[in-house]
């Protein structure tokens, strides 16, 4: 079985992590800290951004894809993918040492717990409504 929708999201998805991930190698160069922050929060963000994907996209995806399998409407499916990818998209600038850019981190937040909870509701109503 293929997943066309869920492969768009993963694939972009994917790319935005190396985004992240080359943040997280040229501040490792800038700060020459090989492992861990070493206490610099100009290394501590990057890492934080990545990490904080790395946390939620691979599980929001995986349910995405589980929903798209027990054939969730392509409507539901793009809905979902398209509030994770611009989710994730604006969360890392919402990390930061500025109060003002809590907004985006706030909304970065939310937008990927609903993306996430719209494949859980559909796997959950797929399991109890037959």
């Amino acid at each position: 079985m293929t997943f066309p929708i869920t492969a768009i999201y993963a694939a972009i998805l994917c790319l935005w992590m190396i985004v992240l991930q080359i943040a997280v190698v040229a501040a490792r160069g800038r700060t020459e800290v090989l492992f861990g922050d070493g206490g610099r929060m100009d290394l501590l963000l990057p890492m934080r951004r990545h990490a904080n994907f790395i946390e939620t996209v691979p599980m929001a995806l995986i349910l995405l894809a589980l929903a798209e399998a027990q054939g969730l409407s392509a409507g539901w499916l793009h809905g979902a993918g398209l509030l994770l990818l611009a989710s994730r998209l604006i969360h890392p600038f919402g990390l930061a040492e500025v109060r003002r850019a809590l907004a985006l981190r706030i909304a970065g937040t939310v937008g990927t717990w609903i993306a996430t909870l719209i494949p859980i509701a559909a796997l959950l109503r797929g399991a109890f409504v037959a």
